[in-house]
């Protein structure tokens, strides 16, 4: 929009050969981008997928963790990784702020990977072949997948997610041969044993089964992302040495000082605006859903946290 009003009759004056040059070199190459954009969608082979299926965050949570807990075959900072079998269907994560698990795929061999979100929407941008894709919660987005090339891809997030954002970083490594694995530290990797639910069959758990069933759930609903074990607070507060400690958290606007136990763990799972510890006012928790016997395997873990 102009300042001022151009000059009377200005439309009916000649346009000079320097424009009319740039206006022909624009067509021209509109016409070549339009024309490419046709032949990548059809020759290309990258085009993104239109099968999708409704779902709920409760339910694409219970499949994925089933599914990794099946899967599993070692673990990378915390993080599950997952070595599929060829031509199988794939379950990613993405939740506040991490993608599980890790992937392990082989060069060549397809995968129908299932994508969703279990609180905000994200962004699945995988580097360096820089492929986006939106993921929404409800949604469960299948993307039929198949390597080309070796290497270590990233999954970063590109739909800011919150204070977290820049943490989210997941990770598929590709390979040609299981002897590939070693590169990437990863060559002592072996079939995860059944759940410790599982193994004792319905049968009431010893106190340590109770500690390692907590510390898998830590693992898989992503309370690693915020919560760490070995003293550092970036984004929540650390978890070792946290049971029976004093904490100063803010209630109905007001400060109050209450004491770390199985009571104020459970609130803080179901409903974590309640109390909000202080310094802490604005990093959201997410409300993860997790079973009465989740929520005390999750003590029992704090609890041997020293």
């Amino acid at each position: 929009m102009s300042l001022f009003s151009p000059e009377e009759g200005w439309y009916h004056k000649k346009v000079s050969k320097d424009e009319k040059m740039w206006m022909v070199i624009a067509l021209v190459l509109c016409i070549m981008l339009f024309v490419w954009m046709v032949l990548w969608h059809v020759y290309g082979r990258q085009n993104p997928s239109s099968i999708t299926y409704r779902t709920n965050t409760v339910e694409f949570g219970k499949l994925s963790d089933a599914y990794v807990k099946q899967n599993m075959v070692g673990m990378d900072k915390g993080v599950p990784i997952v070595r599929p079998q060829p031509n199988s269907d794939v379950f990613v994560h993405a939740q506040m702020w991490r993608w599980s698990p890790v992937l392990i795929f082989e060069k060549d061999q397809s995968y129908k990977l299932h994508i969703s979100s279990t609180d905000v929407q994200h962004g699945f941008s995988l580097q360096p072949v820089n492929m986006n894709f939106q993921v929404y919660p409800g949604y469960d987005y299948v993307l039929e997948f198949k390597p080309t090339e070796t290497g270590e891809f990233k999954i970063i997030c590109n739909e800011f997610c919150g204070i977290g954002h820049h943490t989210m970083i997941g990770k598929i490594v590709v390979i040609e041969k299981d002897e590939d694995l070693k590169q990437y530290g990863y060559e002592n990797l072996k079939k995860a044993p059944d759940t410790i639910a599982t193994q004792n069959s319905g049968k009431p758990l010893s106190e340590a089964e109770m500690v390692l069933a907590g510390e898998q759930v830590y693992t898989l609903k992503g309370c690693i992302t915020c919560h760490k074990t070995d003293g550092t607070t970036i984004i929540g507060p650390a978890w070792n040495g946290l049971y029976g400690k004093e904490e100063k958290v803010i209630e109905n606007g007001k400060t109050i000082s209450i004491k770390v136990d199985d009571d104020y763990i459970k609130e803080s799972i179901l409903h974590p605006q309640q109390k909000i510890t202080v310094g802490y006012e604005k990093t959201p928790m997410t409300t993860i859903p997790l079973t009465d016997e989740e929520i005390s395997q999750v003590i029992a873990y704090i609890k041997s946290l020293k």
